[in-house]
């Protein structure tokens, strides 16, 4: 081949990939890319040899691909597609936390704000790098402590970057030259960075909402629906005084070098925080993992952050058997589930739940009862809701049937009281029975995060833990093997259907990613038991300690039982014994004469009760 043709199809080449990859080391009027950023961030270590990068760590956390997420990009379609009317509220609601910097430099120089089409996903537009870069360093590092972190008002993306160029930093005492020099920042010192108010900015959202048709209902930020409030939830419970956000998602660690320039700036710093953002989200991970080339994805170290989230998950709760018994054929099973989360479990966006399996095996490994199966596509047997997308199913304190399940969830309402899974129709929860952090109060709870539902009533769902039973009936004698296990899904199967009846190409393109991931459910906490005893027929309904009838009455306190044999609670109703009508208004000839009521002689009147005795006349006959 020509040299010179060579060096063309070469150059071309370059040019393609130019074109279509991110570019990470961009500079904007406020921002750079983190490609500017891992020159002296990563390479870093610990005392022991640990790799503590921190681009390697953040770049394939949902925090640095939160605009490649084809789960938002789908729901964000969705909603334009549903209300197109709002699509300008909608791009520039949902660019403030997953594509700031390119929602900050638009505003800054009066561009559009738009997602799809010419927008910030186009690499033809100004601000696509930027987009891509996703919640960087250079955004998270500049907004300051202006005094409304933590308040409503700085809550719903509503952060503030100045012009100062100012990067807030944990540590002070730090050489400032080479971020001076090479990229005109000035370092500065402020415990606001650590500082669970800096999360509230993005992780409380409140999103107006719309009526059937399209007109916004909500008219102030304190009327918004609270879509998502995890900060407000760990505000009130007990972690708020003993543990930050940073403190879960960003694992300290001491002895780490912060920067690898210069060489000698080699002071090992304590107490430094991994970027990892370790969240639960394993089934984004994944995909983001397999479809890199779909999603512009660029990170390689996605096994590692899957890996550090299961541990994250199965650190968040914990089962323990607190009651099991067999007896007369009834098996009764109580499990505490704890919950050793800051927030709310599961927190955050309304796709996500949690849920129990529960299965009880026989001595041969047969299944007596189960409830709780996931299927192979994320829905659950027995869930209302993923049969039903107008349905959802209960809270519940005891559970008797398998198509009984318990879901920990949020089920989102419209203005009319129905059940809606588009974000801009929902206006309250109909169920939230998500588990509640230790020291959550339900009691008081403001109305943004208060308990919805069955669970808002039930005395075993309390601040840190849920009490569940399960009461199972007509098992033979012998020996049964028990298992639970808590679940996670970070979308619902209903959630999902309601997305993919969407035809964009955006929902495709995120069904078939979702179709072919083997992450959609985690395990959270199991535990698993052997259970002897008794066999025979279930214990009468007036002993079995339920309320069979639903009258909010149990067996002896109900006054359908007549005693503990009995096995039918179902009050009886006798009919009062009405008082017979006198015999000369019953309609009925009492004396056989022939003749009836005051048609009888014997009858002096209607009230008269003798039709037998004649009226004595005045002649004395």
């Amino acid at each position: 081949m020509n040299v010179i043709l060579r060096k063309a199809l070469l150059l071309l080449g370059i040019l393609i990939t130019l074109a279509q990859a991110e570019e990470t080391y961009f500079t904007s009027y406020h921002f750079m890319g983190s490609g500017n950023c891992m020159r002296c961030h990563n390479g870093m270590t610990d005392s022991y040899g640990n790799d503590m990068s921190i681009e390697t760590a953040w770049s394939s956390t949902m925090m640095a691909n939160s605009s490649k997420d084809p789960m938002w990009r789908a729901k964000v379609r969705s909603e334009i597609n549903r209300n197109p009317h709002l699509e300008g509220v909608i791009n520039d609601k949902c660019t403030r936390c997953h594509a700031p910097m390119a929602n900050v430099e638009a505003h800054t120089s009066g561009d559009a704000v738009e997602i799809f089409g010419s927008g910030f996903l186009n690499p033809d537009n100004a601000h696509h790098d930027e987009a891509l870069n996703g919640v960087s360093c250079t955004l998270c590092h500049q907004i300051k402590d202006s005094g409304t972190l933590g308040t409503l008002s700085g809550m719903s993306g509503g952060y503030e970057v100045d012009d100062s160029r100012s990067i807030y930093g944990q540590y002070g005492d730090v050489f400032a030259g080479p971020m001076m020099n090479n990229l005109n920042y000035t370092i500065r010192q402020s415990d606001h960075i650590s500082a669970s108010k800096m999360c509230a900015s993005c992780h409380n959202l409140k999103t107006p909402y719309v009526d059937e048709n399209g007109n916004v209902l909500s008219t102030t930020p304190e009327s918004g629906f609270p879509e998502q409030m995890p900060y407000s939830e760990w505000e009130h419970s007990g972690y708020a005084q003993s543990k930050s956000c940073q403190d879960c998602h960003m694992k300290r660690v001491d002895g780490v070098r912060i920067s690898m320039r210069p060489n000698w700036a080699n002071t090992p710093r304590d107490g430094f925080a991994q970027h990892m953002f370790v969240g639960g989200n394993v089934l984004l991970l994944d995909i983001l993992k397999n479809n890199k080339s779909a999603l512009e994805v660029t990170a390689n170290n996605f096994d590692n952050t899957i890996a550090k989230a299961g541990e994250m998950l199965q650190s968040a709760a914990s089962i323990e058997v607190a009651q099991s018994s067999l007896q007369q054929g009834t098996l009764e099973v109580a499990l505490k589930i704890t919950s050793t989360t800051g927030h709310k479990l599961p927190t955050s966006f309304p796709s996500r739940r949690a849920f129990v399996h529960f299965k009880v095996t026989d001595a041969a490994g047969s299944v007596v009862f189960e409830s709780g199966r996931v299927n192979a596509d994320g829905s659950i047997e027995g869930a209302d809701a993923d049969g039903d997308a107008a349905a959802y199913e209960p809270h519940y304190d005891v559970i008797t049937s398998a198509d009984q399940v318990q879901i920990y969830e949020t089920i989102m309402a419209n203005n009319l009281g129905d059940v809606t899974y588009t974000l801009l129709r929902g206006m309250a929860y109909k169920k939230d029975n998500r588990i509640l952090p230790a020291g959550f109060d339900k009691a008081t709870a403001s109305d943004d995060i208060r308990v919805h539902g069955g669970a808002e009533s039930d005395s075993n769902f309390i601040g840190g833990s849920d009490t569940l039973s399960y009461r199972v009936s007509g098992l033979p004698e012998g020996s049964y093997h028990v298992e639970a296990e808590l679940l996670y899904q970070p979308v619902s199967y209903a959630f999902a259907q309601d997305m993919f009846s969407d035809s964009s190409a955006e929902a495709s393109a995120f069904r078939s990613m979702y179709d072919a991931s083997a992450m959609k459910t985690a395990q959270i906490a199991a535990a698993a038991f052997a259970v002897e005893g008794s066999g025979g027929a279930p214990l009468p309904a007036c002993s079995d300690g339920a309320d069979n009838d639903g009258d909010g009455l149990a067996d002896l306190a109900d006054p359908g039982c007549a005693d503990s044999a009995d096995d039918d609670e179902t009050d009886t109703v006798t009919p009062a014994t009405p008082e017979p009508l006198p015999e000369c208004s019953d309609g009925i000839d009492n004396d056989g004469d022939g003749k009836t009521d005051l048609q009888d002689p014997s009858c002096s009147d209607a009230s008269d009760n003798d039709e037998t005795y004649p009226l004595r006349r005045r002649g004395g006959k």
